[in-house]
């Protein structure tokens, strides 16, 4: 029937038509499916790139989002915050700034709550900032990881500055609770912390430096190494005396308890015996016949053993261990040092058993640059050698040190030597005197050192005349330093040593002093 083709063929078109509408070209399809993509990809660079700066410039990123209040107050802050840093830099002074911060424990506990808060305050800033960003986005499980991994990144960037700064705040905080006395009464001759110039009334001190050979292998404790710093607190001038440890029969201040008890000079060993060094060990096991609370009465009794024999005043001590030395040596890379002659690691002999030890190696003459083993050996090596001669090394690597240090290396080991110091290291100095003792120490290292030897030339160990070594110590400790000069080093003569290990052959030999050849006193 015409009317049913008729139909039949206008559904057929229909449908035909319906098939052509509803059929897409492949290459329009592609077309678009890649253009989807690619919004999509650079809206996810967009998250990458303003988390990134919102981490660095906090605020920033929360702008970006749309969250321009929130943002704008944050950014604003941070702003403020380095205004007021760089007026610190260009106006005040940040060294004084950083020195009253450091000695002070209450302000380190605060620093460390602050980086702490800071970095609280910093990582919710990063998180908020990726999720607002992100917010308008499906992301892909891809896109999802590595949004994931650059927020971890993140925080571990602000962790890095505030954590660290925590840490030594505590660290420094640490150090200053254990090793320095806590603040109180301030010594009687102490420099007043409270004046613009904390020594203006105290022109001079002397500290009394001490290296304890206290250890597993040892009886009781001795000071192997004995220095007094007299150091003029105006212009740094210091005059490192070096004092023999086997000066006999020490002598004590008038109206101290071991002055009645010894009012010939220490003699509780016998002749040869009663040396200087051997003054702590009799006290810490007489704490009755010395003054002071009995715990310290090895280095009280040392101390005045100090003072009597030299004429000196001690305003302060410094004990040191043999491994905080160790340690700073390590700590700040090593020391480069020019050795005179073979050193002995090892020798001497066992003053319980009288045995030799046996020597385990030499350092090599020669320019050497030691670790901190190498260098404790260095300066107290005994076998073939001299009382003068180990001071000579002891004085002269003390100045070398001083002289290498660097104060990055110092920073990055930090807290290594701060626990070396709370294990090794005891001073009587103030938690509140710090900050007088660090503005001195910057003179001290301008002006440097003079090294002053007692030899035998001065006094004879083994019988000494008190009075000549005081008015020896009296000229030294008086003398100026010649305007626009290096300092100088006041060398010992060539004398020789009463005989200890092997010292009678050592000091008739010239390679025995620790001065280059053409420093020798017989150059």
């Amino acid at each position: 029937m015409p009317d049913s083709s008729e139909q039949a063929t206008r559904r057929s078109i229909r449908e035909a038509e319906k098939r052509r509408r509803s059929a897409r070209r492949p290459d329009e399809s592609d077309s678009s499916t890649e253009r989807h993509a690619s919004s999509r990809g650079d809206r996810f660079t967009h998250v990458l790139t303003w988390t990134t700066v919102g981490t660095l410039i906090p605020g920033a990123g929360l702008i970006a989002a749309g969250r321009r209040v929130l943002g704008g107050v944050i950014l604003a802050v941070f702003i403020v915050g380095l205004a007021v840093i760089a007026g610190i830099i260009i106006f005040a002074d940040p060294m004084e700034i950083g020195l009253h911060l450091a000695v002070s424990p209450a302000w380190l506990t605060t620093i460390a709550i602050v980086c702490a808060v800071l970095l609280l305050i910093w990582a919710a800033i990063i998180v908020a900032s990726y999720v607002e960003l992100k917010r308008p986005l499906s992301l892909q499980s891809p896109q999802r990881v590595l949004g994931g991994v650059l927020v971890v990144c993140m925080l571990a960037f602000a962790a890095m500055p505030t954590g660290l700064g925590a840490f030594y705040s505590l660290t420094e905080r640490s150090l200053l609770t254990n090793v320095f006395g806590n603040s109180g009464p301030i010594k009687k001759h102490g420099p007043n912390v409270a004046a613009d110039d904390p020594w203006e009334d105290m022109p001079h001190i002397n500290v009394l430096l001490l290296g304890s050979d206290a250890g597993k292998s040892r009886i009781g404790t001795r000071p192997d190494t004995l220095m007094v710093a007299s150091i003029d607190t105006h212009t740094g001038e210091t005059k490192l005396i070096g004092i023999p440890r086997n000066l006999d029969f020490p002598i004590f201040p008038k109206g101290t308890k071991m002055a009645k008890k010894f009012p010939d000079g220490f003699n509780a060993f016998g002749k040869q015996q009663s040396m200087i060094n051997s003054v702590w060990t009799w006290a810490a096991q007489h704490p009755q016949y010395v003054d002071g609370p009995k715990k310290q009465a090895g280095l009280t009794a040392t101390t005045h053993a100090v003072e009597g024999s030299l004429g000196l005043s001690i305003n302060y001590f410094a004990l040191v261990n043999l491994q905080g030395f160790e340690d700073v040596v390590n700590s700040i890379g090593g020391v480069d040092i020019n050795v005179n002659r073979k050193i002995p690691i090892g020798g001497g002999h066992d003053l319980g058993t009288g045995g030799k030890y046996p020597i385990r190696g030499y350092i090599q003459p020669g320019q050497q640059h030691l670790d901190g083993f190498h260098a404790l050996w260095y300066v107290r090596s005994r076998e073939g050698s001299n009382n003068y001669d180990r001071m000579c090394r002891q004085q002269r690597m003390i100045k070398t040190v001083l002289g290498q240090v660097n104060p990055a290396k110092l920073a990055l080991a930090f807290p290594q030597l701060a626990g070396s110091a709370t294990r090794n290291v005891e001073t009587d100095i103030q938690q509140d005197q710090l900050k007088s003792f660090v503005i001195l120490a910057r003179k001290v290292k301008v002006a440097g050192f003079q090294t002053i030897q007692i030899d035998n030339n001065v006094v004879k160990t083994w019988h000494p005349d008190y009075d000549k070594l005081h008015k020896f110590i009296d000229k030294k400790t008086s003398e100026k330093a010649p305007s626009g000069t290096a300092p100088t080093d006041t060398k010992p003569s060539k004398t020789k040593d009463k005989p200890t290990q092997s010292s009678d052959e050592a000091s008739n030999d010239p390679t025995t002093q620790c001065y280059p050849p053409e420093e020798r006193p017989d150059s």
